[in-house]
Formats: C-alpha cells, structure tokens, sequence
C-alpha cells in the first residue's frame, strides 16, 4: 500500500536533504533540480511534502535565484506544484500521468530495440550490468537494481546511437519510477523478473529478430503499468 506523506510537523527536511553536496565549479541550478528530483522519485521527499524555499536554500547553502528555477524546471514536469501566496509542494502521484509515460516510454524503447536487432549490440560492454542485475535480483535489492536497470536502458539508447532518445524518456518517467520505487521494492522476485525480461531481449537482438525484441521490450516496459495497477486495486 502506498505510503502516505508525513504530518508536515514530522518531516524532517534537514534529514530528507542529507548528503546534498554543491560544487560550486559547476552551475547551481542543475545541481539542485537533479537533488530535489532524485528525492521526489524516491520518495524521500513523499506527495504531499511542502519545500520552503528558506529552508532548502538554507540546508543546501545556496541562493534561492537557482533554487526558484529548480522548482520552476520541477513544476514543468509536474512533480512539484507551486501555489501562490502558499508555496510549494511534492506533487500526488498521477496515475494519467504514469500511463501516458508508459505509452511514450514503451514506444520509444521499442523502436529502439527493433534498431539494435538490426545493429547488434556489444554484449560484452552489456555484460557487467546484466551480472550486477542478477546479483541484485537473486537477493531481492529493488532499490539497487534500479539503478543498473536505469543504466542498462542508457546503455541501448547509445549502442543504438539515438542518446536522445533515452534523455525524452526520462523527461517523462519520473512519474513512473515514483511508484515503481514505493511498491516493486516490496514484491518479491519483482528484480528478477525484469533481469529475464533484459536476457530474453538480448537473445532476441542476437537471433536479429526485431519484431521479436520489439515485443519483448514493449512487453517489459508495459509490465510496470499492470503491477501499478494491481498495486492501486489491492489485494
């Protein structure tokens, strides 16, 4: 069951913000939109969560010219919604949303394996995240896997070279993650599932069969929107 957003008197920002480091070398802005989005996705800041902009700004020690652009960039996503005289909030999961990221999803990463069937792609490069994907899977750790299963889509989009392709899909997919985070992490053999899925789409690239790797990666991606929904519907 989804969680709910914490009494606002109970959130502890300072703790939700813990290890935001800024270089000051690089350009604030990005760096405090990729701090907050990482936090909304996995739900360390829940739906719900008010951002005042003196406290962040204060706990991440910056100014809050880059911080307002950050919620801005944040807000255009529709992870945050900014209310006037009021301030800002962790948006509520959007179930219209996730379906419509899963649609653009499901169809750019099919298009995209259809192309690597024709192309190939270098298993050998594959190979260590598929190894630390099975790893992850065989002990049940969803929150790690997903950061190889994140890494692992990357990786097609370049070997496929259409890198944008794989930045469009993540404009769209933070709605998706939220939930995938909050619910497949306590489904058992949910990981696993998925590292079959990434061997059966590389056996299919390998035979050259596109319509074959078309399927299985649109099956794959439109897996996540069935155990959303059973998820909502509960037991």
């Amino acid at each position: 069951m989804p969680r709910l957003a914490p009494e606002a008197s109970a959130f502890d920002m300072q703790a939700a913000l813990k290890g935001v480091a800024i270089d000051r070398t690089r350009s604030i802005g990005p760096q405090i939109y990729d701090a907050l989005r990482r936090r909304i996705i996995d739900n360390r800041f829940p739906p719900g969560t008010a951002l005042s902009e003196k406290e962040v700004a204060r706990i991440c020690d910056v100014s809050r010219t880059p911080l307002r652009a950050a919620i801005q960039d944040l807000a255009g996503e529709g992870l945050i919604i900014v209310k006037p005289q009021v301030g800002s909030v962790v948006a509520p999961h959007d179930a219209a949303r996730v379906r419509e990221a899963i649609f653009i999803r499901a169809a750019i990463e099919a298009a995209i394996a259809r192309r690597l069937a024709e192309t190939g792609v270098d298993e050998a490069a594959l190979a260590p995240v598929l190894a630390a994907q099975k790893a992850t899977g065989e002990r049940d750790d969803y929150l790690t896997f997903f950061r190889y299963d994140e890494q692992f889509h990357s990786m097609l989009a370049q070997m496929a070279e259409v890198p944008n392709a794989w930045q469009m899909v993540q404009s769209v997919k933070a709605h998706i993650d939220r939930q995938r985070l909050l619910l497949m992490s306590s489904i058992t053999g949910r990981s696993m599932r998925a590292y079959e899925d990434h061997i059966m789409l590389i056996e299919a690239i390998r035979r050259g069969d596109a319509s074959a790797a078309a399927a299985v990666m649109r099956d794959h991606v439109n897996s996540a929107l069935e155990t959303l929904e059973a998820g909502a519907q509960g037991p």
